[in-house]
């Protein structure tokens, strides 16, 4: 028999969630004859959205993928261009290759797929940053040709700052190209969850609302298949991406740095020129060198960064090297440094108060986020059920970069550029 696959991401789910979600329509039926990993799978750092889901379909370490922040470097833009485009991406991923192989694809609203031409169905995540952007228009330009006539059919419901009206809008999406295009393999991914735990905490009766809903976009999934006559040889998969963690402050690194004399603003607090940039990757913060081989700024910068970590007031763990990084979490990027937070998250200001609270007007300035070293706090969800699929098995923490070649195995196909490797004991 054929296998299909359909990977739901439901961002910030967390294993704890699955308690609830037994008792949740369509859940309660899947997790018991379900595989997964207990306790759940352990994210990469820094655990953001992008880097993770980029390493959840290529099975590739932010290290070798090239995607290690979520946001691209742009020093007086308060609301960067996100990392959208699959070109940024430097390996192939599972639907590289089940393209390849001959099978059809299809991916909704997966970060870092945009205009990636090995996907039949492509609606990916990407916005326009302007109030005056033509919404369609931009995601449009990035879509496939096959999936243009059921994105423009569904584009009245698109509102990007609007859950659960979002997540209604990509599930919609799918629902069509499932009936339509019975792809042998589809991603998608849903952020409502996520957004409800930044703004509300860890846990609420807003999370409990959100895995609702999730349960709601889940079934409408089985049901198409279903109406497709594929729902026998598809395999479901619903994970989340990272796990997050309760925020008490906020740490301005880079108004100590502008103090320093190592970045120059004017009156107005517009950077004019800067040797050093703390960016933000919300519960750590990657610091950046213009100028690498600056050693005389370098040893003043790293002497600032341990002078941060030894007063405890400021709320920083540790200094990580770019060595460590690399040695140690897989991580590499255009950073020297990166500061990790104890329940610290971290904005990019140059004036004002070194440390503030909370404001919920960011997912990086929230009550509650992520971007933190991936053993920390709950970790995200893993469960597979179908046909290729053990039912009612368990088994030990893995790697997300195991995910990949997993669906690599349950599809026949290889997936060569991957560091994880298939778990090979859930599969029947």
């Amino acid at each position: 028999m054929k296998n299909r696959l359909i990977v739901l991401s439901v961002d910030a789910l967390f294993y704890e969630d699955m308690e609830y979600m037994r008792k949740l329509p369509y859940f309660k039926e899947m997790i018991p004859q379900s595989s997964y990993a207990k306790g759940g799978m352990r994210s990469i750092y820094p655990s953001l959205t992008y880097p993770a889901h980029c390493t959840m379909i290529t099975g590739a370490y932010p290290d070798k993928t090239g995607v290690f922040q979520n946001e691209v470097l742009d020093v007086n833009n308060p609301r960067p261009d996100w990392i959208w485009y699959r070109s940024d991406v430097k390996v192939g991923n599972v639907l590289t290759y089940a393209k390849k192989a001959g099978l059809t694809t299809a991916c909704i609203n997966w970060p870092t797929m945009a205009g990636d031409p090995d996907v039949d169905y492509l609606v990916p995540e990407i916005w326009g940053m302007k109030p005056d952007d033509d919404q369609y228009e931009i995601v449009a330009k990035y879509s496939s040709e096959k999936a243009i006539p059921i994105l423009k059919k569904h584009f009245h419901k698109w509102d990007h700052g609007n859950q659960p009206q979002h997540d209604f809008f990509m599930t919609d999406v799918a629902v069509d190209i499932i009936k339509q295009g019975k792809p042998d393999v589809l991603f998608i991914h849903l952020t409502q969850l996520d957004h409800d735990r930044h703004v509300t905490g860890l846990y609420s009766h807003a999370v409990d609302q959100a895995l609702d809903i999730a349960a709601e976009n889940f079934g409408r999934l089985v049901e198409a298949t279903k109406d497709a006559g594929i729902y026998d040889e598809t395999n479901f998969v619903v994970l989340g991406d990272h796990g997050q963690i309760s925020v008490n402050k906020m740490l301005n690194p880079n108004i100590i740095f502008t103090q320093n004399g190592l970045i120059d603003i004017d009156e107005e607090g517009k950077v004019l020129d800067w040797k050093v940039w703390a960016m933000s990757a919300a519960l750590s913060c990657q610091i950046i060198l213009k100028d690498p081989d600056d050693a005389e700024t370098r040893a003043k910068v790293e002497d600032i960064l341990y002078d941060i970590c030894k007063n405890e007031e400021l709320g920083v763990e540790s200094v990580l090297t770019a060595e460590e990084c690399e040695r140690d979490y897989h991580l590499t990027g255009n950073f020297q440094y990166v500061l990790e937070g104890r329940n610290t998250c971290f904005r990019s200001a140059c004036t004002g108060e070194l440390v503030v609270g909370p404001d919920n007007t960011d997912y990086k300035f929230s009550i509650a986020s992520h971007g933190h070293l991936p053993h920390k706090g709950a970790q995200p969800a893993f469960m597979c059920y179908g046909p290729a699929f053990r039912k009612g098995y368990t088994f030990s923490r893995r790697e997300m970069v195991d995910q990949a070649p997993t669906y690599a195995k349950v599809l026949g196909i290889d997936l060569p550029e991957a560091q994880g490797t298939p778990i090979l004991d859930i599969l029947v």
